[in-house]
């Protein structure tokens, strides 16, 4: 057993990270054994497919999947983590199963052997991105619309033509919240904002509404200073890339969780960085410290409701709402607590519990855009089947995907908004 190879019971991305290329490569078939025998996944998503169906060419002997067929199965997982919670073999069950932290720790091996392409170097450095875009907006959004530009993005950099992108902030969301006027009432409740480079540079309006929101209810903000998540370099396997994010976002947060802060964070990738990867990769106290006090911003509102601290006068009602909910949200096992706090302010809420196959940079990708957007088809399907007056993802990335994928023409066009907006609306906060 698994146990008995590597002399103890040792679990998680930690332990996967530290094997070499023969340990992994062992480890790998033991699970994709298991898998051909379950087959629960067998449609959930492009790795799964490649897997099974290459075991069944091979007349189910995993040993004979090549070289090719592993990097394959790898580069195609987006790292939803929908396979974690699908699985009837997870920890504790004894065969340890962990799908998502095996292709991570595939990716690294994958980096380690081929290195990190100069494609992932750049799509990873989303703060340097930003500044950059924002700084030279709206140029930048004139040179992203350029079909001539985008051509050469796509047959130079491999960053597909027809991939729809968010658009800079001439005005970011760090100088906005600098110069702002602030609440001068006391506050009993402490929060350091996890902004995102996505929100800090790109949605700002997500940021102003989560501030807005959050002071409506009597809460303080901070916003420490902090970098990328790290999600970007953790999706490719650039393993140092990470650990050096960790360090320094784990440093700021400490400080203030230390102050007795809550961090809250607008997207869900970001909150999943904080509260599951980042303990795996850096398993100290500081770390885990910040996780336990790490929150989605709809989770933290709805924790406020639970405290009986709320604000329940909302002015408007949002009307229907089609929610889809993220998978790295239904990956926090929170429940959904973004349908609950629209419900709170008088939304109709519908819950789409489909992926939208966006994942940061894997869609943008040249080789995967198309798979992407056939992923989305079965979100934007369900959708046009709801009556709905706007369309809501906690993930703004994801919001973009359905917006692309179609699902937009059927509110009127009308771009999908993070739950935090709507209630921000409800509030009637002015933008």
């Amino acid at each position: 057993m698994f146990e008995e190879a590597f002399g103890g019971k040792m679990k998680g991305l930690t332990l996967l990270s530290s094997m070499d290329a023969a340990q992994l490569q062992k480890e790998t078939l033991r699970i994709y054994e298991i898998c051909d025998g379950c087959r629960r996944c067998f449609n959930l998503c492009p790795s799964f497919s490649t897997l099974l169906n290459g075991i069944d060419s091979y007349e189910g002997d995993v040993t004979k999947l090549t070289p090719d067929d592993h990097r394959r199965i790898v580069d195609e997982c987006y790292y939803c983590k929908l396979c974690f919670n699908h699985c009837p073999y997870t920890p504790p069950h004894q065969y340890e199963i962990d799908f998502p932290h095996l292709m991570i720790a595939g990716k690294r091996q994958l980096a380690l052997e081929r290195g990190v392409s100069w494609r992932d170097r750049w799509l990873n450095r989303t703060d340097l991105l930003g500044t950059i875009g924002s700084w030279t907006a709206p140029l930048s959004n004139w040179l992203i619309r350029s079909p001539i530009v985008r051509l050469l993005a796509d047959v130079i950099g491999g960053v597909h033509r027809d991939r729809q992108v968010l658009h800079f902030s001439r005005e970011t969301f760090p100088r906005w919240f600098a110069k702002r006027t602030r609440p001068a009432r006391p506050s009993a409740k402490k929060v350091a904002l996890f902004s995102t480079c996505l929100v800090n540079y790109q949605v700002t309006d997500v940021g102003k509404a989560t501030v807005q929101v959050l002071e409506k209810n009597g809460v303080e903000v901070v916003v420490p200073e902090q970098r990328c998540c790290g999600m970007p370099a953790f999706d490719t396997g650039d393993v140092n890339a990470i650990q050096r994010t960790i360090d320094a976002n784990v440093a700021s947060l400490h400080s203030w969780v230390a102050q007795g802060y809550d961090v809250v964070v607008p997207a869900a990738s970001c909150s999943l960085m904080l509260k599951r990867e980042y303990p795996e990769l850096r398993p100290n106290e500081q770390t885990k410290a910040v996780a336990r006090s790490t929150f989605d911003v709809c989770e933290y509102m709805m924790k406020m409701k639970k405290d009986g601290q709320l604000s329940m006068d909302f002015v408007k009602k949002p009307g229907r709402v089609a929610y889809q909910i993220p998978c790295h949200l239904r990956d926090q096992n929170i429940g959904f607590k973004s349908k609950d706090l629209m419900e709170c302010a008088g939304a109709q809420v519908e819950l789409i519990e489909k992926c939208s196959g966006h994942d940061g940079a894997w869609s943008a990708k040249s080789e995967f855009f198309g798979l992407s957007m056939k992923i989305a088809e079965k979100a934007v399907r369900t959708i046009q089947q709801q009556p709905a007056d706007v369309i809501a993802s906690d993930c703004p990335l994801a919001g973009l995907q359905l917006d692309q994928a179609g699902a937009s023409a059927h509110v009127g066009g009308k771009a999908a908004l993070h739950p935090i907006q709507i209630v921000r609306d409800a509030y009637g906060l002015g933008q």
